[in-house]
């Protein structure tokens, strides 16, 4: 037995960043589809492979690179490119259904055996495929990915699966998700499909992240005991049945402050996880000095961050009064007085919320 992750290339660079018919037109990725791919490099850091395969279109090439890093040797096999989607080659999808509209609405319900004009068909492409990966995993032993195309993706798991050829769209393959096969002996069993892959980063990288951005030794004692206060909320909820990721809590309470030395430093702190390819805990992040709304009223993630954030002054536990009675004293202008009023009558919310969560067994049924 042995496990085949089968991903679409992340997400390309569109000319203007408008979307259209992708097959042999060969684009690069942008920024955001690098940002994707450093999550699935770190995703294989932990579910180790032997080999990695990769189309041999750039969006796939540059996708499988990142993913290696170096780690992994990777194989280019030709017959896993693109659907070749033919006069459609690059044009956006409102040109398309403008000057082929019947053609369109026929080729959707009929992908197996109506090719694009002057290309392939969902059929086509499962020819050329089928065989390509059998003799991929005639040739390479253990674990391995595969970099390939949202269509040919699509075929091989609906012949997975038992899905109609003409339905294949169906399978969701949005850029940089994946898809994991156990293979034994020939037979191949789809774990999940689509899946999109969020990190979390252990403490250990926390570290490694609060050195790279040269965060003082103050701010870190902070967050540690940020942390163990949002850890001991978040353990008393969960044992009442509240849906809380610790791991992602964890995190984001070690990094809630790392621009703190910066103007803006929620915005800045939430880009800087984001450039380092940890967009749940840049969520949390961002709001951790002013939550929204729909946080006021549910207990996430956010609010256990933003409430232990503000019951730590520097290293020492503090009641909501006395931080912003502190903090009060900064605030010169009526504009700074009347937003530090409101922070505080929102901390005071929120603190309620938790404190009659943590000590009200019927609390959690009634969310």
């Amino acid at each position: 037995m042995r496990n085949i992750y089968l991903i679409r290339h992340c997400e390309p660079n569109f000319p203007d960043g408008l979307k259209c018919c992708l097959g042999k037109y060969d684009l690069s990725l942008s920024e955001k589809g690098k940002i994707e791919a450093k999550k699935l490099s770190r995703y294989f850091d932990e579910n180790r492979i032997l080999t990695l395969i990769s189309s041999p279109m750039a969006r796939s090439r540059e996708t499988a690179d990142i993913i290696s890093n170096g780690k992994y040797p990777i194989v280019i096999a030709d017959e896993l490119q693109e659907i070749d989607t033919g006069l459609w080659d690059g044009l956006p999808f409102p040109e398309i259904k403008k000057k082929y509209p019947e053609y369109y609405e026929q080729r959707g319900k009929h992908l197996s055996t109506l090719p694009f004009p002057g290309g392939e068909s969902f059929n086509d492409v499962l020819m050329r495929t089928e065989p390509c990966l059998k003799e991929l995993l005639e040739k390479h032993e253990g674990d391995l990915a595969i970099v390939a195309h949202a269509c040919v993706n699509q075929g091989l798991l609906s012949k997975w699966l038992g899905l109609e050829l003409d339905n294949a769209q169906e399978i969701s393959q949005a850029y940089g998700s994946v898809n994991l096969i156990e293979e034994i002996n020939g037979t191949f069993n789809v774990k999940f499909a689509g899946k999109r892959i969020e990190i979390i980063p252990t403490l250990e990288q926390c570290d490694e992240m609060l050195k790279k951005f040269n965060v003082s030794e103050q701010i870190i004692a902070h967050s540690r005991k940020v942390m163990e206060l949002a850890l001991e909320w978040t353990d008393q909820l969960i044992v009442k049945n509240f849906d809380l990721n610790r791991n992602l809590i964890k995190a984001a309470s070690m990094l809630h402050d790392i621009a703190r030395a910066e103007k803006d430093h929620s915005k800045i702190g939430a880009d800087w996880m984001s450039s380092e390819s940890y967009s749940l805990v840049a969520n949390v992040v961002a709001v951790h000095h002013q939550l929204p709304l729909y946080d006021e009223t549910h207990i996430t993630e956010n609010v256990i961050v933003y409430l232990a954030d503000k019951k730590v002054q520097e290293c020492q536990y503090v009641t909501i009064d006395e931080r912003f009675e502190q903090s009060r004293k900064k605030c010169r202008s009526l504009v700074a007085k009347v937003k530090h009023r409101q922070s505080y009558f929102q901390a005071k919310k929120v603190e309620e919320m938790v404190e009659e969560a943590i000590n009200n067994s019927e609390y959690g049924e009634k969310q």
